[in-house]
């Protein structure tokens, strides 16, 4: 459980475990789609889709169309040769032969995929989803060395049966809250009272924080992270969203601006509310959604508290900058670090790391990251797969613990930094 506080300068969060009693677990699964008479079905799935936003287009050329709008479908002798799609709004539609595509996905469901065609393999090609194949295959390997499972892979009716589980929820939720709206993306069920005009924004910036760490863990653009979607739940009032807590959870928290509710299964919840400040509100979910982000990247493993929450402070500064609680608090952490010498007793064991280790975590993990960003990516995959942190930073960045503060407190222009 990750929260954190309503205001910059307000108290950071308090350890609770809460549980959302109304939470459906979804049996584990897998699934693709196979072709059958392939010219017919593939040109009623897309005429069904036309209007909708789908998941993907991949050209044969290896561009990625992620998240476009289908706007039509050109046909010859009734069956499709071409697809109308706006990528950007601000741009006019394209239209795209279906010889130039190697791949569609609609609702989680793989509507056509073109196979092998030959040559080197391209980003995002046949080719190339199969090396990635064989290295999830080897991914897999290694966490079952370390006794763990990674998330299975779910089919398209798995997604979809989650989603309509969500709806049904939120349907419950609304009869309690009936002033509550529902605005949906690809990857976000967004619920909320809070005006259309405050909130449109928020829900690009989680639209970004997705994508941002899709990129930064070599997740291929369009490809599914949630079980579904993530929920969010977004409240006007302080009083509301505590309301939701006690019909909804095992533990009331206590001076909190939001929560990230991650389940044995898969399911993400994220409820908060919006408090006085527009940014850090904007900042609280970008950085509460990014618990369950990680929650969801290759297995059900938790990150080490100072990781998990250096992570979230860290995508939500560079999501939303304009708010300055990062900055503030690496200072404050600076501060502590010049007087003590030290990142704190229990720092990297902590369930819950203080107030004043917030900025450490975002400060080292922001320092990582910033040297090199492949081998962050493997680092943190490596704790994902089943590695303590001193095993899969040695076997990412060549470096123990010890020598990792050194050359923090290096880049600070501190002498030395103690555990």
């Amino acid at each position: 459980m990750n929260r954190i506080p309503c205001r910059s300068s307000g108290r950071l969060p308090v350890a609770a475990a809460v549980v959302f009693v109304a939470m459906l677990l979804v049996s584990p699964g897998m699934g693709r789609a196979q072709p059958a008479d392939a010219s017919a079905k593939l040109t009623a799935r897309l005429d069904r889709a036309v209007g909708q936003t789908i998941d993907l287009v991949e050209l044969t050329s290896g561009r990625r169309m992620v998240r476009p709008v289908l706007e039509g479908v050109t046909r010859q002798r009734g069956s499709a040769t071409a697809i109308r799609v706006l990528v950007d709004p601000a741009a006019p539609p394209q239209t795209v032969q279906l010889s130039t595509v190697s791949r569609i996905i609609i609702d989680r469901e793989v509507v056509f995929d073109a196979g092998p065609r030959g040559g080197a393999a391209r980003p995002g090609s046949s080719r190339a989803r199969d090396g990635g194949g064989r290295a999830a295959a080897a991914s897999a390997a290694r966490m079952r060395a370390h006794g763990i499972e990674p998330w299975p892979v779910r089919s398209a009716a798995e997604h979809a049966a989650e989603v309509a589980d969500l709806q049904a929820f939120v349907a419950r939720v609304r009869q309690d809250f009936p002033g509550l709206e529902e605005v949906s993306t690809h990857e976000f069920i967004f619920v909320t009272d809070i005006p259309a005009a405050e909130v449109a924004g928020v829900v690009a910036s989680l639209d970004r924080m997705h994508d941002m760490l899709c990129d930064l863990y070599d997740i291929p653009a369009g490809e599914p992270v949630w079980l579904g979607k993530c929920l969010v739940i977004a409240f006007r009032r302080e009083e509301d969203f505590l309301a939701l807590m006690k019909r909804l959870m095992a533990a009331v928290p206590a001076g909190v601006h939001g929560v990230c509710n991650q389940t044995p299964g898969g399911r993400v919840v994220v409820a908060g509310h919006k408090g006085a400040d527009q940014l850090s509100f904007e900042h609280m979910l970008v950085h509460e959604t990014s618990h369950g982000f990680n929650h969801r990247w290759v297995s059900g493993v938790k990150l080490p508290n100072w990781l998990n929450e250096g992570i979230a402070e860290w995508i939500a500064q560079q999501v939303v900058p304009a708010c300055r609680q990062v900055p503030a608090k690496e200072a404050r952490a600076l501060a502590v670090m010049q007087s003590t010498g030290s990142v704190g007793e229990g720092f990297f064991s902590a369930t819950h790391i203080n107030r004043d280790q917030y900025g450490i975590a975002s400060g080292l993990v922001r320092f990582m990251a910033g040297r090199d960003r492949r081998r962050f990516k493997q680092f943190v995959r490596g704790v994902k797969e089943g590695m303590t942190v001193e095993e899969s930073l040695t076997e990412a960045f060549n470096v123990s613990l010890d020598e990792l503060l050194a050359m923090y407190a290096a880049s600070l222009g501190l002498p030395r930094l103690a555990r």
